[in-house]
This record gives structure tokens, C-alpha cells and sequence, in this order.
């Protein structure tokens, strides 16, 4: 039953396929913009660590942690 529908979409002028392939690349853009968020997320945390350290900032941490 499937397999008539789907030969059914096909030959009713290629809409079925059109559809797909809109999927398959906003799927791929999404994919992409996620792993640049991902990346850029990585980065701005190591550049906290970095100030972190740039700064000794830890050092008055040490306080909040002893009391």
C-alpha cells in the first residue's frame, strides 16, 4: 500500500521529490547552524576561563568556598 502512494507522489509531477529535497537542505543548514553555535558556545566559555585566570578571580572564590 505504501509502495503505490509513494509511486503515486512520484509520478504526479515530481511535488513528492521537490518536498525532500527542501527537507534534506534545511536539515543540512540546520546541522551547520548547530554546530557554529556549538563551536562559538566552546569558545566565548574557554575565553571566561582565560579571564578567569587573566584576573585571578579565582582567588576570590577561594573565600565563598572556605565559609
Amino acid at each position: 500500500m505504501i509502495r503505490l502512494l509513494l509511486k503515486k507522489q512520484i509520478c504526479m509531477g515530481g511535488g513528492y521529490m521537490l518536498g525532500n529535497t527542501l527537507i534534506a537542505i534545511l536539515c543540512i543548514l540546520g546541522g551547520l547552524f548547530g554546530l557554529m553555535m556549538s563551536f562559538y558556545l566552546s569558545l566565548c566559555f574557554i575565553q571566561w576561563i582565560s579571564d578567569v585566570i587573566d584576573e585571578k578571580r579565582w582567588q576570590d572564590w577561594r573565600y565563598w568556598w572556605k565559609s
